[in-house]
């Protein structure tokens, strides 16, 4: 399977431009290879691929956690290499892992007042942002709650609210339908749009591939820790004669999509 064309796929100013990145982990395992990949502003660009295929190292490159082991990267014209422009880069990204890191004595309310005061967002500012975020996210109900208190949902709600605190220039969205039924899956994907409009960037893993389909300017296969398919979903759809990105994952990957469970079954699969 030949790798596609690096060429970007919008002619705007890119959000985001790495060259020839491999990321190696301790021991020799390769998560990256030789990415080539232009992102551009006010867009969403969907990440989709099996599981262990470079998805969530891709977005912490792209975030300064990691350094690539070659190649660069320049993310909102910054090296998150170098310490200084990281600094810059964590003010005006918003990264949001798999993993929801909350503290269960705070509630709702104080979780979200806490990370506006860590942005340096004023305190009159904070308190409407935060009432609006509430109501967006169906927290209203729950504010007042110590977050040990939440369903697994409500925690995945508030982790997300969290990112539309801080008006930020790009979103880097891990698998964030996790764990959500399909009204906060609207929410998540409500909000990604309403981000593009204002010309922000969005880069989200899933496996929402319906969603990507419909809601993504761009979706980017990743297999393997390569980069196997990257263009608009109605190209990738007429280039593999598919009548969705079920289809068009299948042809690349050897395998179906996993489907997004709702809450309860994935708890009962645990």
């Amino acid at each position: 399977m030949s790798a596609p064309s690096s060429a970007p796929v919008s002619s705007r100013r890119p959000a985001a431009e790495l060259r020839g990145v491999t990321r190696i982990w301790p021991g020799g395992v390769t998560a990256l290879s030789e990415i080539d990949l232009t992102l551009p502003a006010a867009s969403v660009v969907g990440l989709v691929g099996p599981n262990g295929g470079g998805k969530s190292t891709l977005l912490a490159l792209l975030a300064g956690r990691l350094a690539p082991t070659t190649g660069s990267i320049r993310v909102l014209g910054h090296d998150p290499s170098r310490r200084r422009d990281r600094r810059e880069l964590r003010r005006r990204i918003g990264y949001l892992t798999q993993d929801i890191a909350l503290d269960n004595e705070m509630t709702g309310a104080e979780t979200l007042s806490l990370f506006a005061v860590l942005h340096g967002v004023p305190q009159r500012q904070s308190r409407i942002r935060c009432d609006e975020l509430t109501e967006q996210w169906g927290l209203g109900n729950h504010a007042d709650r110590q977050v040990g208190t939440y369903s697994g949902g409500l925690k995945r709600r508030l982790h997300l609210a969290l990112g539309g605190v801080v008006a930020f220039d790009v979103l880097l969205l891990d698998e964030p339908t996790t764990g959500l039924d399909a009204a906060g899956r609207e929410v998540v994907w409500r909000w990604v749009d309403a981000h593009r409009g204002g010309g922000g960037t969005a880069v989200i893993s899933t496996h929402d591939l319906a969603a990507a389909g419909s809601q993504c300017d761009a979706v980017i296969v990743v297999v393997g820790g390569r980069i196997v398919a990257l263009g608009a979903p109605a190209q990738l759809l007429e280039k593999y004669g598919a009548a969705d990105l079920a289809e068009v994952y299948t042809v690349l990957t050897g395998s179906p999509p996993d489907a997004p469970a709702p809450p309860n079954e994935k708890r009962r699969r645990r």
